[in-house]
C-alpha cells in the first residue's frame, strides 16, 4: 500500500481531501495530513512518503521548496501540486522540479483523484522496473565467473586480446597494459575415495591456498582445463620496484614450496607447479602456457611435487633448439586440430603457418610426428563425419596417410598433408551447393502450392529451418532474385492466366493469389503489368476475337 501526504495550510482542505480519498478513491492509500511544510518534514523523518499532494502557495516554505527538500529524503516520492491559481510560471517550475502533475483546486475532485492515480501508476512502473533490474543484476553477477573463464580461455588460445574495457567489465584485478607472470599447476594424484565433486572442490581449495600465499600481488586464478590450475600475477600498481628475473625466480620457488607444504599438510594432496621466470606480454600468454604445460607434464615435470620455472627449461640443454619456435608451433598445432570443419580457409591458413614453423624445428622429430599424425587424424575423422562430404567418405585411408615413414623428406610429408586438406575442402563445396539447391527447390515448391496464403519471410524461413535474413541472402545468391521478387512474379503469372482463361471474378482471383481484397490486388497488378486486372482481361479477350 502506498502512502499519501497531503500538505495545505488550510485545515478544511486537508480534512476534505482525506475524506475524499477514504470514500471515493478507486485505490487503497495510507493517508497523512500536514498543515505546513515544517510539519510535513518532521513527519517525513520517520515515515516513508510515496506521494505528496502539495499546496503551492503556503506561508513560509512553499510547495515548490518543500518538494525539493522531500526529494533529498525520499527520491522516489511523486509530487502532485495543488493551486488556486492558473499560473503558467508555477506549472513550469513544478514540472521541472520533478512533479508528476499539476491540478487547480477549482478543477474538482475527479481531477485530483486522477492526478494521484497517475502518480501511483508511475510508482508501479518504477517498482516493476526495479524488480527487473534487480533480477538482471543478480543473473549478471551469477554469470560473472563463467564469463571470466570464457574470456581467459580466449586469451590463452590466442582468440582474443587483452583490453582495458573488457577487464573492467569482468572485474579483473589485473591491468591489460602491464606484463603478467604466469603460474600453472596440477594436483599430482587424488585418493581413490575422491569423487568428481570432491576433486573439483579440492582444486578450488588449492587455488585459495595459492591466493593466500600471494597476498599483496594483484592476481587472477582460473582453471582453463579440467586438470590444469592457472594463476596470473602482476606486481602491485603502486610498487616502485622494478621486476628482477633472479629475484622473481627465487620468490616463485619460496612461495610455491610454501603452497606445496600447505596443500600436503591441510589437504593431504601432492601438487606440482611450473612458472614463468619473468613477466610476459599478454600476447605471449598462449605460447608461454603451452611451454609451461609441456614442462609440467613431460620429463622432469612428470615427477610428483615438482617445482620448475622456464629458466630451468632454457638452461637445461644449451645445445638444444630454442624453445620458442617449438612452443609456438605446438600452440598452432593445437589450434589447427580444434578448428571447426566449417572454417576451411582458417584450416588451410593455420596449416601453412604451422608448416613454416615446423621447418625451424627440424631437430625435433617427436614434434614432427605429433604434427603429421595430428593432421592425419583430422582428415580421417572428417571422412567419418557427415560434414566430410561424399568423396571423403568413399575413400579408404592410404598407407602414405597412415605413416610418416612413407615419405622421403619432411617437405614431402607437408606437401602430402596440404594436398589432403585442399581435397577435403574441395569435397565440401559440392555438398554445400547441393544443400543450397535443395533448400531453394523446397522453398520454390512450397511457394508455388501456397500462393494464396501468407508467404512472409518469417514463415518461409520456418519451413526450411533457417534464419530469415540468411534465407533471403541464400535465395538471392542461388537464384539471382529476392524472395519477394520471386513471389511477386509467380503471383503475376498466375493472375494473368486466371484473367485470360477463366471467367471467375477479379475478387476471387485476388484471393487465389494471396490478396485480401480486390483493391490491393488491383494496385499490385497495375504496378507490375501497367494495366488494371479488368483492362488486361478485356485486352486479352479482344486479342482472341
Amino acid at each position: 500500500m502506498y502512502r499519501l501526504l497531503i500538505v495545505d495550510n488550510e485545515p478544511n482542505i486537508v480534512r476534505g481531501l482525506k475524506q475524499l480519498f477514504a470514500e471515493e478513491a478507486p485505490y487503497e492509500l495510507e493517508v497523512y495530513g500536514a498543515l505546513s511544510a515544517e510539519e510535513a518534514l518532521r513527519l517525513m523523518q520517520d515515515t516513508r512518503v510515496d506521494i505528496a499532494l502539495l499546496d503551492i502557495r503556503m506561508p513560509g516554505m512553499n510547495g515548490l521548496e518543500l518538494q525539493a527538500e522531500m526529494a533529498k529524503r525520499w527520491p522516489r516520492c511523486r509530487a502532485v501540486f495543488l493551486s488556486g491559481y492558473d499560473d503558467f510560471a508555477y506549472i513550469q517550475t513544478a514540472m521541472r522540479g520533478g512533479g508528476t502533475d499539476y491540478v487547480l483546486k477549482m478543477d474538482g475532485d475527479d481531477a485530483i483523484l486522477q492526478a494521484v492515480g497517475k502518480a501511483i501508476a508511475h510508482l508501479e512502473q518504477d517498482d516493476e522496473r526495479e524488480v527487473l533490474m534487480k533480477q538482471a543484476r543478480m543473473q549478471w553477477n551469477q554469470s560473472l565467473g563463467t564469463r571470466q573463464n570464457e574470456y581467459i580461455r580466449e586469451l590463452i588460445l590466442g582468440l582474443n586480446t587483452a583490453g582495458h574495457s573488457r577487464f573492467k567489465e569482468l572485474q579483473f584485478p589485473l591491468a591489460a597494459d602491464r606484463a603478467v607472470l604466469l603460474l600453472v599447476g596440477r594436483i599430482d594424484s587424488f585418493e581413490e575415495a575422491h569423487t568428481e565433486s570432491d576433486k573439483a572442490l579440492l582444486r578450488y581449495a588449492v587455488q585459495n591456498i595459492a591466493a593466500e600465499h600471494w597476498q599483496g600481488y594483484p592476481l587472477l586464478s582460473a582453471q582453463p582445463e579440467p586438470a590444469l590450475l592457472m594463476t596470473l600475477i602482476q606486481q602491485a600498481e603502486d610498487s616502485t620496484a622494478a621486476y628482477d628475473a633472479q629475484h622473481w625466480n627465487d620468490t616463485v620457488h619460496v612461495r610455491l614450496e610454501e603452497i606445496q607444504t600447505a596443500c600436503r599438510r591441510y589437504l593431504k594432496l601432492p601438487v606440482s607447479f611450473a612458472a614463468s621466470a619473468g613477466p610476459i606480454p599478454w600476447s605471449e600468454l598462449p605460447a608461454k602456457l603451452a611451454e609451461l604445460k609441456q614442462m609440467l607434464f613431460y620429463g622432469f615435470g612428470a615427477d610428483g611435487e615438482t617445482l620448475l620455472t622456464d629458466a630451468f627449461n632454457r638452461n637445461f640443454d644449451a645445445k638444444s633448439l630454442p624453445q620458442t619456435d617449438e612452443t609456438v608451433a605446438r600452440h598452432k598445432l593445437r589450434r589447427l586440430l580444434s578448428t571447426e570443419l566449417g572454417m576451411e580457409q582458417r584450416l588451410l591458413d593455420d596449416f601453412d603457418e604451422l608448416s613454416q614453423l615446423s621447418r625451424h624445428t627440424i631437430r625435433s622429430p617427436r614434434f614432427h610426428a605429433e604434427l603429421y599424425h595430428g593432421v592425419c587424424y583430422l582428415l580421417l575423422s572428417s571422412a567419418e563425419s557427415p560434414e566430410g562430404g561424399a568423396a571423403a567418405q568413399e575413400e579408404k585411408p592410404q598407407p602414405r596417410l597412415l605413416s610418416l615413414e612413407e615419405h622421403d623428406t619432411w617437405e614431402d610429408a607437408l606437401a602430402y598433408l596440404r594436398t589432403g586438406i585442399v581435397r577435403f575442402i574441395a569435397s565440401r563445396d559440392p555438398m554445400h551447393g547441393e544443400g543450397a539447391d535443395y533448400v531453394v527447390l523446397k522453398l520454390k515448391t512450397f511457394i508455388e502450392h501456397h500462393l494464396h496464403e501468407d508467404l512472409s519471410l518469417v514463415r518461409l524461413a520456418g519451413i526450411v529451418f533457417l534464419n530469415p535474413t540468411y534465407l533471403s541472402r541464400l535465395f538471392k545468391q542461388q537464384t539471382g532474385q529476392g524472395v519477394s521478387e520471386y513471389i511477386a512474379g509467380l503471383r503475376l503469372e498466375k493472375s494473368k492466366t486466371l484473367l485470360r482463361y477463366s471467367p471467375i471474378k477479379i475478387q476471387e482471383i485476388a484471393g487465389k493469389v494471396g490478396f485480401d481484397s480486390a483493391t490491393s490486388f488491383g494496385r499490385f497488378f497495375k504496378r507490375e503489368s501497367g494495366l488494371t486486372p479488368q483492362d488486361y482481361r478485356d485486352a486479352e479477350a479482344a486479342g482472341r476475337s
